[in-house]
């Protein structure tokens, strides 16, 4: 240690003026979350071995990149990138039949949307 200053005595030889590069291209994210949605990404970053920022910063750019096309594709998107969209196998179902189910539906979207939306305290 002889002709070091204190500081670099203790600083530590790993990190290299590189590092630093990386850290500009980075942003911090603080981010707020209920109990259980936390306890659900620390268990399954457990689970596959890696940090729950790791996992966070996985599925909040694959939820990013769902951005796009219509309402359906975008929820499908989502779905899947949380690990929650599964294929059943549908039964055959004559044409006529399925434009009878779905008329009677019609309309329903966007009245579910609304009881979500004041459900949660949005207008």
């Amino acid at each position: 240690m002889a002709g070091m200053t204190q500081m670099q005595a203790i600083r530590p030889t790993a990190i290299s003026p590189q590092s630093f590069d990386i850290m500009r291209h980075m942003k911090q994210l603080l981010l707020r979350v209920p109990d259980d949605v936390h306890r659900r990404l620390a268990m399954r970053a457990a689970r596959e071995g890696r940090s729950v920022n790791a996992l966070a910063t996985e599925l909040l750019d694959l939820g990013a990149g769902t951005d796009q096309g219509d309402r359906r594709t975008r929820l499908r998107a989502s779905a899947a990138a949380a690990g929650l969209l599964r294929s059943l196998p549908a039964p055959a179902v004559a044409p006529d039949e399925r434009r009878a189910v779905l008329a009677t539906t019609r309309g329903l979207g966007p009245m579910a949307d609304a009881l979500i939306a004041h459900e949660r305290g949005q207008p």
